[in-house]
């Protein structure tokens, strides 16, 4: 791993939004152009972004560094190997300095100002995620196989995992960091499953969740989903993780 580069915020973030990033060169720049600019408007105070290159193996790291000369509250760690989605976001918080923990993903999916929403909800809550379905799309459907095969997992992760919560999968939720310290340990997935591994130890110890119906837009360009590799995967994923949380 590469040192964390950028010029550190004056003050000490109270907010750290990570975006783990694996060959994003086409759509990270903006995604983090619109944080910076909203942030700073919001009443939240310091904040940081925090990009995890997660084995790239494209001009992410230059596209990172171009925002960076302009936005001073974007940092960035570089890791040569990919991470998964969820090894990403465990090394963004370990790096993160702010209270308030939020991830989201490049693609910018779910935008700055719902992703804030998340981010108020913290004043009630343990953990605020995302909810595609209670929410508005303001982009294109999914295509219809793409749609079942999310729906059936959907209904697998109900029923295995018993999760109450209607959406798991979306890639924007916020954590009190004394949250996510208590729960990190017992966090064993790195990949897609990280999700429902976070989810099920939270439902397992109390921890309060809220669940923010979110404006999205849903981006089929340049996609990391491999739904006939990763879908398996978290599937099979869902064993040990039944297993832990009912350990906890």
């Amino acid at each position: 791993m590469t040192s964390p580069a950028g010029m550190p915020p004056e003050k000490t973030p109270r907010l750290s939004i990570i975006f783990p990033a694996y060959n994003e060169e086409h759509r990270i720049g903006p995604t983090l152009r619109e944080y910076a600019a909203h942030f700073r408007e919001a009443a939240y105070g310091p904040f940081e972004l925090v990009v995890v290159l997660n084995g790239c193996r494209d001009d992410t790291h230059g596209v990172v560094m171009r925002v960076m000369a302009e936005a001073p509250e974007v940092r960035m760690l570089e890791f040569a190997r990919p991470l998964g989605k969820g090894g990403a976001i465990w090394e963004g918080f370990a790096a993160a300095r702010g209270e308030l923990l939020v991830f989201a993903d490049a693609d910018n999916m779910v935008r700055a100002p719902e992703t804030e929403r998340l981010v108020r909800a913290l004043a009630d809550h343990d953990i605020a995620i995302a909810d595609r379905f209670g929410g508005v799309s303001e982009g294109g459907n999914q295509p219809l196989l793409r749609w079942l095969i999310s729906a059936l997992s959907r209904l697998w992760v109900r029923r295995f995992l018993g999760l109450p919560y209607r959406d798991t999968q979306c890639g924007a939720k916020a954590f009190r960091g004394g949250t996510w310290r208590t729960i990190a340990p017992r966090i064993w997935e790195r990949g897609w499953a990280f999700d429902l591994d976070v989810l099920a130890h939270a439902l397992a110890t109390g921890v309060s969740v809220a669940e923010v119906p979110v404006r999205w837009r849903h981006v089929a360009e340049d996609s990391k989903v491999r739904a006939w590799i990763d879908v398996p995967k978290t599937l099979f994923a869902t064993f040990g993780i039944r297993r832990r949380a009912r350990r906890a």
